[in-house]
């Protein structure tokens, strides 16, 4: 058997290969991505939530560039296009049913890069005044005069805004 006879036995399966081969790649450049990006966020101020959800929309975006790049390979776009279609009417779907969670953790996202208010600080913001005792990505926790603790969305607090009434520094501390 001849190279040339070889190469035309294989001619059915070269798509398969090609996909085989993307898929491959897309696990060892993917992996490596989101290692550096890990290793650059961790380096910055943003809190270990931010970071992870932003390591994870790079991810996301990177496996539906290297699943779309398979299925244009294998000629399925044709096939799949009306379950892409339909899944945009899910999506949207699902982002109007947790648009008040998506509003809190983009407004979670902002407090904590604007680093107005820290923890240890007093404010008053939606009738209740306290210290601020915790603050991630959705809520934000602020222990009242009585001692209770109320659980705020960082949406409202965004949205109805606060008065900072004391402002921590380091230096406070010592």
């Amino acid at each position: 058997m001849e190279i040339a006879d070889m190469i035309d036995l294989a001619q059915p399966y070269m798509a398969y290969l090609k996909a085989i081969l993307i898929l491959v790649v897309a696990v060892i450049v993917i992996g490596f991505i989101s290692r550096f990006i890990e290793r650059y966020l961790s380096t910055t101020i943003l809190p270990s939530d931010t970071q992870n959800l932003l390591r994870r929309t790079v991810v996301y975006i990177l496996w539906f560039i290297a699943i779309m790049s398979i299925m244009a390979e294998l000629n399925l776009e044709n096939i799949l296009m009306p379950i892409i279609g339909a899944s945009v009417f899910i999506g949207a779907a699902v982002a109007l049913a947790v648009k008040n969670i998506l509003a809190d953790a983009l407004a979670g996202v902002f407090l904590l890069l604007d680093r107005h208010f820290n923890i240890g600080d007093q404010i008053e913001t939606m009738k209740y005044k306290g210290e601020i005792i915790d603050v991630t990505l959705r809520k934000t926790r602020v222990k009242i005069d009585d001692g209770t603790i109320v659980i705020l969305p960082n949406g409202k607090i965004d949205s109805s805004g606060w008065m900072l009434y004391t402002k921590t520094t380091e230096t406070e501390g010592n």
